[in-house]
Formats: structure tokens, C-alpha cells, sequence
């Protein structure tokens, strides 16, 4: 259950500082998890600009890794929160 928590605890950390993090399906044994910068903010688009005109930039990195199934790559998201988390955090 700890485990469970620590995941979910994660994913809103990566959600309150702006980083979004999603499967991207392909073909069969080729799915892999991709991240962005920002990509909140920016709907997830590399380039948005709002009805203020404040701009909003990001990309998109695409893992390395490839799971086999969605399934699998949804749990290696998980991992990827985790990492995200305790490369970013700022701890004082």
C-alpha cells in the first residue's frame, strides 16, 4: 500500500511543477513513456501563446526505453515520477 501511495504522491509532485508525463504508443513491442517541461502550462504543444500574449515553451523527450505492452509503459511511468521527483525536488 506504501508504494501505492508514494507513486501517487509522485505524479503530484510532477503535476504542481509542471512536468507532464505520457505513454506514446506505437507499434506492437514499441511503446515508450515521453516527458515535458512545461507541458502543462503549454497544453502540451512546443509553442502556445494565450489570449494575454504571455508565451509558453516546451518539448518533448521521448525514453529510450520500449515496453511491450501499454500496460507495461504505463507502469514505467511510474518509475519516471520517481525520477523526475528526486532529480527536481528541492529539499531545504
Amino acid at each position: 500500500m506504501k508504494s501505492k501511495l508514494n507513486w501517487i504522491s509522485d505524479l503530484q509532485w510532477c503535476i504542481d511543477n509542471d512536468w507532464q508525463v505520457y505513454l506514446v504508443p506505437g507499434t506492437f513491442f514499441d511503446h515508450r513513456v515521453a516527458i515535458r517541461k512545461g507541458g502543462i502550462t503549454s497544453q502540451g504543444k512546443d509553442y502556445r501563446c494565450d489570449r494575454y500574449g504571455i508565451e509558453y515553451y516546451s518539448s518533448e523527450i521521448v525514453g529510450s526505453k520500449s515496453y511491450r505492452t501499454q500496460q507495461q509503459a504505463m507502469e514505467g511511468m511510474q518509475d519516471v515520477y520517481k525520477q523526475l521527483r528526486k532529480k527536481y525536488e528541492i529539499t531545504l
